[in-house]
């Protein structure tokens, strides 16, 4: 009786420790961008999870999206993103340099943007500003292009 008893509490411990590890808390983000002014060039996300290299350092966001323009509109989706706080910039890459080129003030040439719309005049967005929180499964922004 007591050997049952033991096997039954580690199926029952065991069984329930596998389903913490297979529970996953992470989600699906779709960011919508849009109105291109033309379908040249590609659009570039990044998914920031930390201030610290936001919005200058793509190479080390969460995550990089780089899409071929063909519309007016796009969708781009970033899934299985563990759950927490996230900031996305993008730039509409027209001429496929992979940088935001700039006129002699320092004054963007190509159509850019944060989530939130958080898009400053004289400098580049905040994380503090552009900065939303994944906590289910789907979570949907819509992004205007700044030019």
């Amino acid at each position: 009786m007591l050997y049952s008893l033991i096997i039954t509490f580690q199926l029952f411990f065991f069984g329930m420790q596998e389903n913490q590890e297979n529970r996953e808390d992470t989600g699906t983000i779709k960011v919508k961008v849009g109105e291109f002014k033309n379908t040249e060039g590609y659009l570039l996300v990044s998914l920031f999870n930390s201030k610290q290299y936001f919005p200058d350092n793509e190479d080390k966001a969460f995550q990089n999206k780089k899409i071929k323009v063909t519309a007016k509109t796009h969708e781009v989706i970033f899934e299985k993103i563990p759950f927490g706080e996230y900031a996305v910039i993008f730039l509409h890459d027209e001429n496929d340099n992979e940088e935001m080129d700039t006129n002699f003030v320092g004054a963007p040439q190509e159509g850019y943007g944060a989530s939130n719309d958080a898009v400053n005049t004289f400098s580049a967005p905040k994380y503090d500003e552009a900065k939303f929180i994944l906590n289910s499964s789907s979570k949907e922004i819509k992004l205007k292009i700044f030019y």
